[in-house]
């Protein structure tokens, strides 16, 4: 339907802005995962470790990473009707899952994290932010493996997912990770509205 079409375009605009409010807004499922990269990667790399201290968790703390990791689910799901292939579709509904626990995973480490030098939940988020990159990784192989593509930019879209897999899965990369994020959101919101028809 073309209202469907153009509900998943507008997803996908609002999922590439909020990619690049990643290091300003906890709405962004990888503002946890960013917080963890500075305090954690970029502290060690210049010379010292800083923890996290938590003293007043908000609601908010919780609720915005999950709001947020669900509008960064739906332009992957949305690719189902797209690429209308089955074998497809497993990655793509892994995908979604795998930002969702994502965002799970920011939220409760904003929430429960202690001020340690490693606390649980930050190994939990981070063992995350890897999964995720390795499900990037395979769907990006899975999408530029096609034969005769069902949309346009499907090259474009693999090359972009297991690029952005490999920056996620690496953890280093992260921050180049959530740049190439905001790319493909914004590659997939053209996608959506040249698409001729979207079924439901």
């Amino acid at each position: 339907m073309k209202t469907a079409k153009w509900l998943l375009s507008a997803v996908s605009f609002a999922a590439a802005v909020l990619a690049l409010l990643s290091p300003w807004s906890v709405a962004s499922p990888f503002f946890g995962p960013l917080v963890l990269w500075v305090t954690k990667f970029l502290a060690l790399f210049l010379g010292g470790m800083s923890a996290i201290s938590v003293t007043n968790v908000s609601p908010l703390v919780i609720v915005l990473p999950l709001l947020g990791g669900a509008i960064f689910a739906l332009p992957f799901l949305g690719l189902r009707q797209v690429g209308k292939n089955q074998r497809l579709n497993r990655y793509f509904n892994a995908v979604a899952l795998g930002v969702f626990l994502v965002a799970l995973g920011g939220a409760l480490e904003s929430a429960l994290t202690k001020p340690t030098s490693w606390d649980p939940w930050q190994v939990i988020e981070l063992a995350l932010v890897v999964l995720f990159g390795l499900l990037l990784i395979r769907s990006g192989l899975a999408i530029m493996q096609i034969s005769q593509p069902s949309f346009v930019s499907a090259r474009l879209v693999g090359w972009l997912t297991l690029s952005i897999g490999v920056c996620f899965s690496s953890f280093v990369l992260l921050p180049l990770g959530i740049l190439g994020m905001a790319v493909l959101y914004f590659v997939l919101g053209i996608t959506f509205l040249r698409l001729p028809r979207l079924s439901q």
